[in-house]
């Protein structure tokens, strides 16, 4: 009937539609909604959970029912983009998958097992987040009022090293390292053949030689010199 004013919608309610894998996400509605449940502690309204961490994992309709990598992800951007960083690591605390650690029951948490695990990098936020929270509370609690990253906070902890990047930066031996076998193959190709030919030698003298046999490393000096004159030639008689 006209006249009358539309109840507004519940923010839990809103969130819980947001991180349905059936629903069609509005990020500008759930960061807005997650600033009321934060702002208003809408997640202690029924004195259920010790934390939001607690709160996000639990099953709707009580909680935010947040059990898989799609919804945790949804979530992450939000809080990251909203600020809420305390909020975030709680989530990783009950999140993270950590080999030997006993469960600890919450209500409404029927088969809840952690299922995400943090990055190895040392570099990784999130793992930047748990190690200042655990072991630095003073440089995570600059982080979670916005007064430092996560970055500028582990290295004042001395958690890292202000070193400028390996080579320059050019190689992420980590991110290689995690690669499938085909694209770790692929890439090392690509960079041999992109490196000079007195690296190149310096590989195979390196790793080559000291199974396959010596004299490799000049072999495919002599080999690449060779291609290159030919190269060369063939480029000048075509001119």
């Amino acid at each position: 009937m006209l006249g009358l004013k539309r109840k507004p919608e519940d923010p839990v309610r809103v969130v819980q539609d947001s991180l349905s894998a059936t629903a069609t996400m509005n990020l500008g509605a759930m960061i807005a909604a997650l600033q009321a449940i934060i702002e208003g502690n809408l997640w202690q309204r029924d004195n259920t959970f010790e934390s939001f961490g607690e709160f996000a994992v639990a099953l709707p309709p009580v909680g935010l029912g947040v059990r898989s990598l799609a919804p945790l992800r949804l979530l992450r951007g939000a809080l990251i983009d909203a600020g809420h960083i305390a909020c975030w690591t709680e989530v990783l605390e009950r999140v993270v998958r950590a080999p030997g650690r006993p469960r600890k029951k919450l209500a409404n948490d029927e088969g809840f097992e952690p299922f995400y695990t943090v990055p190895t990098a040392s570099t990784s936020q999130d793992r930047l987040l748990l190690a200042l929270k655990r072991n630095h509370p003073e440089h995570f609690a600059a982080v979670c009022e916005l007064k430092k990253s996560p970055r500028a906070a582990a290295i004042e902890a001395g958690l890292l090293t202000n070193d400028p990047p390996r080579y320059g930066g050019a190689c992420n031996i980590e991110v290689a390292a995690r690669l499938s076998e085909r694209a770790q193959g692929r890439l090392l190709c690509e960079l041999f053949d992109a490196l000079s030919p007195n690296a190149q030698c310096d590989l195979i003298a390196r790793k080559l030689e000291p199974s396959l046999g010596f004299n490799l490393a000049q072999r495919w000096r002599d080999c690449a010199a060779t291609n290159k004159t030919t190269s060369s030639g063939g480029s000048s008689a075509g001119n």
